[in-house]
């Protein structure tokens, strides 16, 4: 490739990562790759891969291209290509996968339906979340008095 001619075809230079310690509440919708390190609440869906490393948590549906997981998931799973579930790995919710694999000691729990030629669904980003842990973000204003749908507002 010439100097300076940059390759906008390589998935691996679009990366949207949410770091260990790092919470966000809400969907998410990318065109290229995500990897979650944190913990998500919401959906996640990529037009590419995702990753959910050893620390990351999810609290609602993926979708993407390839996916691979290490952490933990409650939600469903939607791969257009390949998904891997690591030993480590905790899926809760039902898993649709073109190609699947799963290492010994991995946990899932839900309806697993792999194969070249299913249906895959699509995962529409409006749906709840199935956080299994409340989510308060620490603020220096005071916010007794003000409410959101989820409690206390976190800003």
């Amino acid at each position: 490739m010439p100097k300076g001619t940059s390759n906008n075809a390589n998935p691996s230079t679009h990366i949207t990562q949410v770091r260990q310690g790092s919470i966000i509440s809400g969907n998410m919708v990318s065109e290229h790759s995500i990897r979650v390190d944190g913990f998500v609440t919401g959906d996640l869906i990529s037009g590419e891969k995702i990753i959910i490393g050893s620390h990351g948590e999810i609290g609602g549906n993926l979708s993407g291209t390839d996916i691979s997981i290490e952490g933990y998931v409650n939600g469903d799973v939607v791969s257009n290509g390949h998904l891997h579930i690591s030993s480590n790995a905790k899926v809760y919710g039902k898993i649709f996968a073109k190609n699947i694999s799963v290492e010994q000691g991995a946990e899932m729990n839900g309806k697993v339906t792999v194969g070249t030629e299913i249906e895959i669904p699509t995962v529409e980003s409006s749906s709840p979340s199935r956080s299994t842990r409340s989510v308060s973000l620490e603020s220096n204003q005071d916010t007794s008095d003000q409410q959101d749908n989820y409690g206390n507002l976190a800003w």
